[in-house]
């Protein structure tokens, strides 16, 4: 348990959390084949990637270190709560990506066009951005909550708010905190500054997730 095993890691790692996504992929695959030819195939596509992925990896976020199988164990052995969020949202993220990557492949065979996104860089950060955002978003708040229910409600109130009121923000100071920014307004002024007021959120959402976890008498 000194170092890190990724043969451990997979042992204790809850499959509904690969079977769950897996699953959302082949659906919007099969939704994708359904409307091939169709103008609504590029939506399909944004809906996949900037809006499905933040909100599945945030869930399943919330839950992938309160509800880990080795928890107690981990926290009787030296194990810094760093590599405990790093091993279990890491894994999160790399499925996601994952999907995420093999989706665009899909799409563009089908005769997709990203042109809308200045660079392929674009298109990745469009998706990568408000899912590093929600996952620590649903991290954080199961760990002050000390219930992962609770971080996954305020991951889906969140994503549900701001993809209903996107208009709203945009146009207002929410526009440094609008986590969809950059997957449906590309060409926005301000993109840069929300992309970096965002990497700033998450980067203070993970350090208060490892303070929290190091309070290990709270989930125990």
């Amino acid at each position: 348990m000194k170092r890190f095993s990724l043969r451990y890691a997979l042992m204790t790692y809850k499959l509904d959390q690969l079977w769950l996504p897996l699953a959302i992929f082949f659906i919007f695959v099969l939704i994708s084949f359904i409307q091939l030819g169709e103008p609504q195939l590029m939506n399909i596509a944004r809906s996949y990637l900037i809006a499905t992925i933040p909100l599945l990896a945030g869930i399943l976020a919330a839950y992938a270190v309160l509800e880990d199988l080795s928890l107690e164990l981990r926290f009787a052995t030296p194990i810094p709560a760093s590599r405990t969020l790093f091993e279990r949202l890491g894994l999160i993220f790399i499925i996601q990506s994952g999907f995420a990557l093999l989706f665009q492949a899909i799409i563009l065979i089908m005769g997709g066009d990203f042109s809308i996104y200045l660079s392929v860089w674009h298109l990745q950060l469009a998706w990568i951005i408000p899912t590093l955002s929600l996952m620590m978003l649903g991290c954080t708040c199961s760990l002050l909550a000390a219930n992962s229910t609770i971080g996954a409600l305020m991951v889906g109130m969140v994503w549900l708010v701001q993809v209903i009121a996107r208009s709203w923000f945009a146009g207002n100071f929410g526009k440094y905190f609008l986590v969809f920014m950059g997957g449906l307004m590309p060409d926005h002024p301000d993109l840069i500054a929300n992309h970096i007021s965002l990497f700033v959120i998450t980067l203070v959402l993970l350090l208060s997730s490892m303070a929290l976890l190091r309070r290990q008498e709270r989930y125990i």
